[in-house]
Order: C-alpha cells, then sequence, then structure tokens
C-alpha cells in the first residue's frame, strides 16, 4: 500500500472515530426456518432444512453492531445462502483485515465462497480479496467503494456493487467515480438485467436503489451525516436481497 494511501485511510478511520458514535440495531426477529447461532466470534445464519454449498461472509460497517444485519441478511439465509457475521474489536473490521482467515478456521465451509462489506466493511472485504484473490468466488459491496490502495481491477471473478440514490457518506458519484479500480463495469438498470446477460469475462454491476440512504443497508436508525431516504428500511432491504440472489444465481449458473 502506498504511504499516501496509508495515511488517507488513517484519516478517515480518524475522522469517523471524531464524529459518530456506535450504531445499534432495533430488536431482530429471526425466523424460525432459520439456524442461528452467536458465539464470541459471530453470527450466523443458515436454513435448517437445506444443506448449501454457498457461504456469504458479511463484514459490517464502521461502528455498526452486527446485530444491525440480521433484518437483510436472514432474507439471503432464507434463499438457501449460509451466512455469517464476524465480530470485531469496537466494531470496525478496518483494523482486523486477516480475521476472516482465522474465522474460516472456526466456520468451516464447503463450496463456494462470496464476501461482502457495508462502508468501512466493504473496504476490508476489498482488502481480503485483494490478499487473498483465490479465496472467494465473488464480491458484494454495499455503500462502498475502493482506492487505488485496494484495487482488484485484474480479478478474475465479478463484483456487485449496490449503491444508493440518498447516500451522502457513499455517494453515486464516489462509488461511480472508483469504478477504475474494479473489473470492467457494467450499469444495471433494474435486478432483472442480470437474467438476459450470459457469463463471460468479469465484470463489476453497479445497481442504484432509488431513495435509498447509507443507514438503511443495515438496520440501525438514523446515521449522522447520511441522506435522507424516500423509501423504508423494508423496502431498501427488498432491493438489495432481490439484487444480491440475482448476482450469486448469475455468477452460478457460469
Amino acid at each position: 500500500m502506498r504511504e499516501n494511501s496509508k495515511i488517507l485511510l488513517l484519516f478517515t478511520i480518524l475522522t469517523l472515530l471524531v464524529i459518530a458514535c456506535s450504531y445499534l440495531p432495533e430488536g431482530v426477529h429471526i425466523d424460525t426456518a432459520l439456524n442461528y447461532q452467536e458465539t464470541p466470534e459471530y453470527l450466523s445464519l443458515d436454513l435448517i432444512s437445506y444443506d448449501s454449498d454457498i457461504t456469504l461472509l458479511f463484514l459490517p460497517g464502521g461502528l455498526v453492531d452486527p446485530h444491525a444485519y440480521l433484518s437483510l441478511m436472514q432474507r439471503i439465509a432464507l434463499d438457501s445462502i449460509n451466512v455469517v457475521i464476524p465480530k470485531f474489536t469496537s466494531n470496525l473490521a478496518i483494523f482486523e483485515l486477516s480475521k476472516y482467515e482465522s474465522l474460516l478456521d472456526i466456520y468451516p465451509h464447503t463450496g463456494f465462497l462470496y464476501i461482502s462489506g457495508h462502508s468501512l466493511g466493504g473496504i476490508a472485504a476489498l482488502s481480503a480479496v485483494a490478499e487473498s484473490p483465490n479465496n472467494f468466488e465473488g464480491l458484494i459491496l454495499l455503500g462502498t467503494y475502493p482506492s487505488e490502495a485496494f484495487a482488484i481491477s485484474d480479478w478474475d471473478h465479478s463484483v456487485l456493487s449496490l449503491y444508493a440514490e440518498n447516500d451522502s457518506l457513499s455517494t453515486s458519484a464516489e462509488v461511480l467515480g472508483a469504478s477504475a479500480f474494479l473489473p470492467e463495469k457494467e450499469i444495471l438498470s433494474n435486478v432483472n438485467s442480470l437474467d438476459t446477460l450470459s457469463a463471460g469475462s468479469a465484470k463489476t454491476f453497479y445497481y442504484l436503489i432509488s431513495g435509498g440512504n447509507h443507514a438503511q443497508f443495515g438496520d440501525y436508525g438514523v446515521q449522522r451525516g447520511d441522506g435522507v431516504p424516500s423509501i423504508s428500511v423494508e423496502e431498501q432491504h427488498q432491493q438489495i436481497h432481490a439484487a444480491i440472489m440475482k448476482f450469486i444465481r448469475w455468477d452460478r449458473s457460469e
């Protein structure tokens, strides 16, 4: 990593620590069709009636309690994807970039592993892919974007980048402006666009969530500096869920 990139990343983290507090979720009801486990190291969700060969490792946003993503991630788990959400010291994945490696020893998976993250968790996911590109089948970014320090433009797997119209912390201009650091760009007009695309070279699919904002990628209330959403958390989660499932199914159909 170049020295100026390290300084910029450190400045970003320190700024976040100064202006923000830890964001906590509301109480979450877990669907009875799911096996839910919580340990000191992670939360996990998987479908009781189905032994899936696909696992999604999801890294929470900076200073956000991992439970804030359960309402979204259980939608993914109900569609037969095993979900693992690591816990990080001070809720900052960016300070424990290699933790996913030890976590996979604790939570062994078989089959296909995807990695995802929200905000600073997405930066941590990018770092994981940059360090261990052969470990993952695909990357899903929520409200985040890479810098040159975490460039993976030559990665031979595809990326889904979800960004929100009213996100003031990771704006549309910032997300699309960093496309040179990811595989070839393709903007989706709607989530069904993936149904018409044949398999090919690695791409980054960009999908805009109209009316969404940064905090509603999780479920933890209002975040300082964020824009005001014009859709509900439920509506935003429906769109995120649909896009992720379309992406994984498209990827697995190659």
